[in-house]
């Protein structure tokens, strides 16, 4: 585990060198005193964060994929196309929730894909206000065209682990995937 507080202010103030995973940073001597500090490779937040920015630059060739392809859009609008592949037909804020993204980003996106033929729109027969995005033919084949690669780049990153550990990796991803769920919902109960 990590150095406590008084032990990491105690190697800042000396400019010491303080180990990471991607190797050494060089402590430097703070301008004001702080009294508490983050274990920052032991603190999950920072963790999830910086390896979701890693897997993005190591791996993630998708605006280069999105450039070659000629098809002028953008992560936003890949990350639609992707759900409703993934899921099939999907109200915006289905899709929005899948996404961990507002809805309003969904309708744009959605806009966006629609005058390129790549999505549609069914109105419900319940609720004339809510509508069922889906993928057009046009839609599905370019969801075809960039797949693969997508799948190549998973395979890439994960491929440090062996198969139980990416079993068992799945299994705490999706641990704290229900533990944050949970704890979204206490937060959002609390203003009700």
């Amino acid at each position: 585990m990590g150095k406590s507080n008084s032990e990491q202010n105690a190697l800042i103030e000396k400019g010491s060198t303080v180990e990471t995973d991607d190797g050494k940073v060089k402590a430097r001597k703070a301008a004001g005193k702080v009294r508490y500090t983050l274990d920052l490779q032991s603190f999950l937040p920072y963790r999830m964060y910086r390896l979701a920015a890693q897997m993005s630059q190591a791996g993630n060739k998708l605006s280069l994929l999105l450039l070659e392809s000629g098809v002028p859009i953008g992560e936003r609008e890949w990350r639609v196309i992707s759900v409703l592949g993934s899921y099939g037909g999907l109200t915006n804020g289905h899709v929005a929730d899948a996404l961990k993204t507002d809805a309003a980003t969904v309708t744009r996106a959605v806009k966006v894909l629609k005058k390129l033929g790549f999505v549609d729109t069914k109105n419900s027969k319940r609720d004339r206000r809510k509508q069922l995005i889906y993928l057009t033919q046009e839609g599905a084949d370019f969801h075809d065209l960039i797949t693969p690669k997508r799948i190549e780049t998973g395979e890439l990153i994960d491929a440090c682990f062996s198969y139980e550990e990416k079993e068992q990796l799945q299994h705490l991803l999706n641990k704290l995937d229900r533990h944050l769920h949970h704890l979204e919902n206490e937060l959002e109960d609390e203003w009700e």
